[in-house]
């Protein structure tokens, strides 16, 4: 009996996604109009919908995702000669349960690797960092200060949201560091994932 009312409530469970809506992300359709080589020259825009991409805040530098239960995946990077750089990424999971652990890997990394330096630049040293903020059914607030010669060469600010089976993260190196400046675009997009099917 118990074995044919799991097997009921997995038939009647939602699927989980495997693709993301185009034009789902905040910045999406701004990324997909074409530039002139004038703005080209000036700006640009990359889209991947690559399922194994790293997070967009990846304090231990992997170069590829290391989390499991991945099922979609969009990425959209911005760079200005500026120069700056700002992203946003959605990641769906095959359950609430991979997703929660997925963020808190990312708090675990964050931790594990919160000093480091790089081998390239042995005077370039990076401090990581996160904060406590709120969006969706969890988040955090991370980011990091890169120091050479004991002065601040580059602040990155970035929040990571949780809600349901998606995992939703923006990044920018505008400014100090406030993650609460980037909540509110979390927020909304807390809301907007849960009308895609199985994901709240």
């Amino acid at each position: 009996m118990i074995g044919v009312t799991l097997s009921l409530l997995l038939a009647l469970s939602p699927a989980a996604v495997t693709e993301i809506p185009k034009n789902f992300l905040f910045t999406e359709r701004e990324a997909r109009v074409p530039l002139s080589p004038d703005d080209a020259a000036e700006q640009g825009y990359k889209i991947s919908d690559r399922l194994t991409a790293p997070f967009e805040l990846n304090p231990c530098g992997h170069r590829r995702a290391v989390d499991r239960g991945r099922t979609a995946a969009r990425t959209i990077s911005h760079w200005t000669t500026g120069p700056s750089e700002s992203a946003e990424q959605l990641v769906l999971y095959r359950s609430p349960r991979a997703a929660h652990a997925a963020l808190t890997g990312l708090r675990a990394e964050a931790a594990r690797c919160a000093r480091k330096g790089d081998p390239s630049a042995p005077a370039l040293k990076i401090q990581w960092r996160t904060t406590k903020v709120k969006a969706g059914d969890e988040a955090m607030g991370m980011g990091y200060r890169t120091r050479q010669d004991g002065n601040v060469d580059q602040t990155v600010t970035g929040v990571v949201a949780r809600r349901g089976s998606a995992l939703i993260i923006y990044r920018t190196d505008e400014g100090d560091y406030d993650p609460g400046r980037l909540t509110k675009n979390a927020r909304k997009m807390a809301v907007k994932v849960c009308g895609l099917p199985g994901v709240c």
